[in-house]
């Protein structure tokens, strides 16, 4: 089986649950604090891995603790990592609160800043024999836009989680076959509000004029917003009590780029998806709470 590689982010998450945010100055009390296993790269390969692809992580991470956490966690979920292990930069951090099943986060990207386009370089034959390259936007977008110009050089499918939104080169929206931004990172990139289906469709048409030949807008309980041609569809979520929305996006992005390799076409492909996306959500943690194909 070829490899899905995901070139991205590995953080350690330092999670704690409240009941509301603090305000400047406030300090609250928090419960149920964790560690856990994070980045959008590395939830991403772990989507990937546990919904049934064969996939390979080019990231960084520190010679640390949070360093030995996570590459442990590949080892034991049978990632092949193929990055760096950094003596200079400390693993990334995710420092999340969780305040009635939604959340908020700060980052500290760390290692994650290694990764740069010569690095990138160095990996041109793993990036040329994938079935396909996933990335995000959390480590420097100099090593994104190299990934994506390889991946797309060598017919490889570029799925391209635009997160956190930053400016994307016009050049770069036509190697692109998946564009998956959530509604604020969709309306960040283009200046149209995206929470409406109206608004969905309007960012659809945006993105695809720029040349991105798939778009998806993942819409959180509101489902997904997708087209097949020119026709755009509304996909519903699946109805779940929200306990921790961290991962909600990787999960759906792992699960749709299986669905699609496996063959299925756009319409099952999404709504296995979202299948996949309201079991994350229903339960704490990210790595943790991503499901199996079984599950499913």
């Amino acid at each position: 089986m070829k490899h899905i590689l995901i070139i991205g982010s590995a953080n350690a998450d330092y999670v704690i649950h409240t009941d509301r945010l603090p305000r400047l100055g406030e300090t609250l009390p928090g419960r149920d604090f964790s560690v856990n296993i994070g980045g959008k790269g590395l939830n991403q390969a772990i989507a990937v891995q546990k919904l049934g692809g064969q996939a390979a992580f080019l990231g960084a991470v520190g010679h640390d603790m949070n360093g030995a956490l996570l590459l442990k966690a590949m080892a034991d979920q049978s990632i092949s990592f193929h990055g760096i292990c950094s003596d200079k930069e400390s693993t990334g951090i995710a420092l999340i609160t969780v305040v009635k099943g939604d959340n908020c986060i700060l980052l500290h990207p760390g290692a994650n800043s290694c990764m740069r386009a010569e690095v990138i370089q160095e990996k041109k034959e793993l990036i040329e024999n994938a079935a396909a390259a996933i990335f995000q936007l959390e480590i420097p977008p100099e090593a994104v836009m190299e990934g994506i110009r390889i991946a797309h050089t060598a017919g490889v499918p570029v799925y391209l989680n635009p997160a956190p939104a930053r400016d994307l080169p016009e050049n770069i929206y036509p190697l692109i076959d998946y564009l998956i931004p959530n509604e604020h990172e969709a309306a960040a990139l283009s200046g149209v509000e995206a929470e409406t289906e109206e608004g969905c469709r309007e960012n659809i048409r945006f993105f695809r004029e720029k040349g991105v030949k798939n778009v998806l807008i993942t819409r959180g309980e509101k489902g997904c917003a997708y087209h097949e041609e020119k026709a755009v569809h509304f996909c519903p979520a699946v109805k779940t009590t929200p306990v921790d929305t961290t991962s909600a996006g990787d999960t759906f992005i792992g699960a749709f780029c299986v669905q699609m390799l496996a063959g299925r076409n756009i319409h099952e492909a999404v709504k296995y998806a979202c299948r996949a996306a309201a079991i994350t959500v229903s339960r704490p943690g990210a790595a943790a709470s991503i499901p199996t194909a079984d599950e499913i």
